[in-house]
C-alpha cells in the first residue's frame, strides 16, 4: 500500500463517520503480514487508527498464517465468507491491493461472496492500481481498473470514488547504490532471464511517470 493511498482511505472513512455510526467489524481481506507491514510501511496501519479506543473490532484475514492475521481463510473456497455472516453488528470490508494478485476470472465470484456477506448498511472499500508497474506477489495479472470499473463489480450506493497520485519510482531509485542503479538500467537489455524478471523492468517507465491508484467506497 502506498502512503497517499492509506491517507486517502483514512480521509474517506473520517468524512463518512462524521455523519454516520462507526462500523463494528472492520474486515481486512488479504491482509498479508501485518507485523511486517507495520515496520516496512507503517502508514498502512493509519487506516485502522479510527478504531482505537472504540468497541469496533479489526479482523485481518489472509490465506497464510502470518503474524497479526486473525482469520486464516482461503477466500476462493465456496463457503469462505460464512464466518463473516456470523459477526454481530455492522461490517466494513476492506479490499486493498488484492485484485491484481489473483486471477481475473476470480473477481466476479469474489464480489458475489462479498455482497452476500454484507447486510444493509454495511460498507466496502476497494483499491487497485490504475497506472502502476508490474509487481508480482506472487502474480500480477496487470488488472488496472478505473474507479468506474471497480464500481461495476458490485451493486452498492457509492459514497466516494477517486484516483490517487502516489509518487513514482524515482523516489526509490534515488536511494539505490550506484551499482544497483546500473544493474536496474541494464537489466532490460539482458536476454537470458525469465519473462517475469524482464517484466519487472516495466518499473523504469515510472522514473518520470507517477503512480496512480483507484479507490472506491460504497454502502449496501
Amino acid at each position: 500500500m502506498r502512503k497517499e493511498e492509506a491517507l486517502k482511505i483514512k480521509e474517506i472513512k473520517e468524512k463518512f463517520y462524521k455523519k454516520n455510526k462507526i462500523f463494528k467489524n472492520i474486515i481486512n481481506l488479504g491482509s498479508s503480514n501485518i507485523q511486517e507491514l507495520a515496520v516496512k510501511k507503517p502508514w498502512s496501519q493509519t487506516i485502522f487508527e479510527l478504531y482505537k479506543n472504540t468497541s469496533s473490532k479489526v479482523i485481518h484475514v489472509d490465506s497464510q498464517k502470518y503474524p497479526g492475521v486473525n482469520i486464516v481463510q482461503d477466500l476462493s473456497l465456496p463457503n469462505s465468507f460464512e464466518v463473516f455472516k456470523k459477526l454481530k453488528g455492522s461490517k466494513l470490508f476492506i479490499l486493498t491491493n488484492v485484485l491484481e494478485h489473483i486471477p481475473k476470472k476470480a473477481h466476479v465470484e469474489l464480489f458475489k461472496k462479498i455482497e452476500k456477506a454484507m447486510s444493509k448498511g454495511d460498507g466496502l472499500i476497494v483499491s487497485a492500481p490504475y497506472d502502476y508497474p508490474y509487481h508480482p506477489d506472487p502474480i500480477d495479472n496487470l488488472y488496472r481498473p478505473h474507479p468506474v470499473e471497480l464500481e461495476k463489480l458490485i451493486a452498492l450506493k457509492w459514497q466516494a470514488s477517486d484516483i490517487v497520485i502516489s509518487g513514482s519510482f524515482m523516489g526509490e531509485f534515488k536511494h539505490m547504490s550506484f551499482h544497483k542503479k546500473i544493474r536496474k538500467l541494464l537489466k532490460i537489455f539482458w536476454p537470458f532471464q525469465p519473462l517475469k524478471r524482464w517484466l519487472e523492468c516495466h518499473r523504469l517507465i515510472y522514473l518520470f511517470r507517477t503512480y496512480k491508484i483507484s479507490i472506491v467506497f460504497g454502502i449496501k
